[in-house]
Formats: C-alpha cells, structure tokens, sequence
C-alpha cells in the first residue's frame, strides 16, 4: 500500500505546490511509482504537469497526476484500489480549514500517514498556521496518527526569523525538519517550466534542500 503525504497550510502562498511537486519528482526519481493528486481548486500542480514535457521527452520520471479537489475525490484516490497500485501518494491540499476547501483539507489529514506543513519564517504565517497545527495534533491524540513535521520554505538564511523559527515552530506541537527550503529563483523557475528543481540546476542549492528534504522524511519517518 502507498505512503501518503499530504502538504497542508490553510495559508496560500507558502509553497505548498513547490513542495509538492518536487517532493513526488524526488520520488519518482528514486524509483517508486508515485501520484501526486492535486487538491486544489486552482490546479497548480496540473498546470505544472501539463506545462513539462513527458517523462519519455525528458529522460526522467515524472509522478502521475491527477485532480482530486473535494473530499470524495480524496478518499477514492486514497482507498486500497488506487493506493495498492502505487508505493507513494502526495496530496497537495487547498488552503482553508473551513467550509469547501476545509473538507478537502481534512480528508487529506484523516487519509495522511505524514503530514508536512509547509510555512514561511515570518509572524503572519506562523499565526495563521496555529488552527491548522491545532487540527493535527487533536487528530494525533486521538488516533496516534499521522505523523506531521513543519517544513520552512522561502527561508532567508540571513536574518534571524529563519534562524529562530524552529523553535516557535515547536510550541505549536509539531516539530520542524532541519532540511528546509530556501527563497531561490530556481523552485519559481521549476514550476513555471513543468519540472523539478534539479533539472533547472543539477546539483544546486535548491536541489540540493529537496534531496535533504527527502532524507530526513525517510530517517525519520521511515518512509
């Protein structure tokens, strides 16, 4: 059966999609047969498949990619059938906890094995992520699961909100990964172009975060 990760913020604008789609191409890469199912209204990680050229044109794996924006979709893509044929499902979730988004957002939650909550390091967002982090953890209490990590995206290494963030990170209840995601042109090209990070750069600084961004999800999560 398929690991499943959703990528959950009820704030838009965090790199939830960036993440998304780089964290499934680092796995297709890796050889596991991967699905992203993009819970988004707004189809971001469709567009970004659409746009790229097919796996046979590029000489690299690609996830497969589907829509899945309301809480149906999400529990069909999410049952034995389809998670029994691939060895790892990413849900890039919409923003919102409320009403329609919201519903998909939980569905995404309750099918999670890992939850990882993309946030930017700066007050804002870590206010706005509070109702989100709260849902989580009321739904680790009362089922043990899922596991969940934050992750900090467009982090400036050079000023002190991206140093200190994990540890505000932490009084939310959820710990942060050490791996993050930097404010890099190379993850607004990737999307923009229908790839991943390493093909804008192999090697680079950003290709580099997502590839330690995959090695500590599978050190600690056993994926």
């Amino acid at each position: 059966m398929a690991y499943v990760i959703a990528v959950l913020n009820q704030k838009g604008g965090v790199g939830k999609s960036t993440l998304s789609t780089n964290l499934s191409t680092a796995y297709a890469r890796r050889g596991r047969k991967t699905l992203l199912a993009d819970a988004d209204s707004q189809g971001t990680a469709r567009n970004w498949r659409g746009t790229g050229p097919s796996a046979e044109e590029h000489g690299k794996a690609f996830p497969d990619v589907v829509g899945a924006d309301t809480a149906e979709a999400i529990e069909t893509l999410t049952g034995d059938e389809i998670t029994g044929a691939f060895d790892v499902v990413v849900i890039d979730a919409p923003p919102g906890v409320t009403e329609g988004p919201g519903e998909v957002t939980v569905g995404a939650l309750k099918a999670a094995d890992l939850v990882l909550l993309p946030v930017r390091p700066s007050g804002a967002d870590l206010w706005a992520t509070s109702d989100l982090a709260e849902l989580v953890t009321t739904r680790q209490d009362a089922t043990g699961a899922p596991d969940a990590a934050f992750v900090v995206t467009q982090a400036d290494a050079r000023t002190n909100v991206a140093k200190e963030i994990s540890g505000a990170l932490e009084e939310l209840g959820i710990p942060a990964l050490s791996a993050r995601c930097g404010f890099r042109v190379d993850y607004t090209k990737a999307l923009g172009k229908g790839v991943a990070v390493e093909d804008i750069q192999p090697g680079g600084k950003a290709a580099g975060e997502i590839e330690a961004i995959v090695e500590e999800i599978e050190t600690r999560f056993h994926v």
